[in-house]
């Protein structure tokens, strides 16, 4: 067990390979993700057996209540979730690393909920939070996606293993959005430029104020576009109608999944049903890469009624939902995390 040295290059980059290429591993316990979040604080720790990394728990911290830092392993960690003693072994290496005003370590590992694997952590001294937590932002990352899985799970589901196969396995309505998107003259094109990120940051914008939500500003999308270029990771989907960008989407390539982050689009072209046809892409980009999961990103709830549900279930509607464990809180200081905890209640 050891704290990563930011300066020893070949393990930065042994940390990477194995988080990136683990098909377990997440974009946000990449160690780009803490240059990304450039205010937070941050702690890499690895696990090694015959000198091969095998697991590791990223760690990033922001002042959560006054005075106090909140520990967070966004998606983490790349671990046997079911190995309770060495992740826990991890976290104790991180605290020893971080600063003493930590009042909590929380992960929330893209893993499927049991009832079993909850009881487990909580038994293990964790606090968990999952089905007790009534509304998605409850949650830092959303516990309930929507995700295709290529590999053919689910009811009346086959594998996918080419484009045709891709397309049979979308409701037929939305298989006639993609052709009538193409029909009107929507074209998608993908690229890691500075150029498309700004073309991206156009259609998010209007989309964040037609739905009346907050949205990050230019500079976070362009310092992740910096970091990424030219890694194969990172991509941006544009859908081109009449010289014009109308839609968009953002996605990261990590382990045995595409995660697609953001999205953005334009209205007043919804006729033309361009943000299908980004899908379409970025669900054959997955296939071409030969990954086994697209994930949709989270849904309030899984019922027709949510907005996020209603539009990401046509795409996987052969494929069992996704629900996650949820966060599992390691507490430090039980009176900062219940100061913490107040804004959600």
């Amino acid at each position: 067990m050891a704290v990563l040295d930011l300066n020893d290059k070949q393990k930065v980059i042994a940390y990477q390979k194995f988080v990136r290429e683990d098909p377990r591993g997440q974009v946000t316990q990449d160690p780009l993700w803490g240059d990304l979040k450039a205010n937070w604080g941050h702690v890499y720790v690895y696990h090694e057996t015959d000198g091969q990394i095998d697991a590791v728990l990223t760690v990033l911290t922001v002042e959560a209540v006054p005075g106090k830092l909140l520990g967070y392993a966004g998606r983490g960690p790349i671990a046997d979730i079911n190995d309770i003693g060495l992740i826990k072994a991890m976290i104790h290496e991180a605290l020893a690393a971080l600063p003493d005003n930590v009042f909590l370590i929380r992960l929330d590992p893209e893993v499927a909920y049991s009832d079993e694997l909850n009881e487990a952590y909580k038994s293990a001294g964790f606090v968990t939070r999952n089905r007790d937590v009534e509304h998605m932002h409850g949650n830092i990352q959303p516990r309930k996606n929507i995700v295709l899985y290529y590999d053919g799970r689910g009811e009346g589901a086959s594998p996918i293993n080419t484009e045709d196969e891709l397309m049979l396995h979308f409701k037929r309505d939305y298989r006639n959005q993609i052709r009538r998107a193409a029909k009107d003259g929507v074209t998608v094109t993908n690229g890691d430029s500075e150029a498309d990120v700004r073309a991206f940051f156009e259609t998010y914008v209007l989309m964040a104020a037609a739905q009346h939500i907050t949205h990050r500003p230019i500079d976070y999308f362009l310092q992740m576009q910096q970091l990424w270029q030219g890694t194969g990771l990172f991509k941006v989907f544009l859908a081109h109608f009449e010289g014009q960008v109308i839609a968009s989407g953002i996605g990261f390539s990590y382990g045995d999944e595409i995660w697609y982050m953001y999205a953005g689009s334009n209205r007043d072209y919804a006729k033309h049903y361009a943000p299908y046809a980004v899908q379409w892409e970025m669900l054959k980009w997955g296939l071409s890469l030969g990954k086994v999961e697209y994930d949709f990103g989270g849904v309030g709830d899984f019922v027709p009624e949510d907005g996020l549900y209603k539009f990401k279930h046509g795409f996987a509607y052969h494929d069992p939902h996704a629900e996650y464990i949820g966060e599992l809180d390691w507490v430090i200081d039980e009176a900062g995390y219940q100061e913490y905890l107040k804004q959600f209640s």
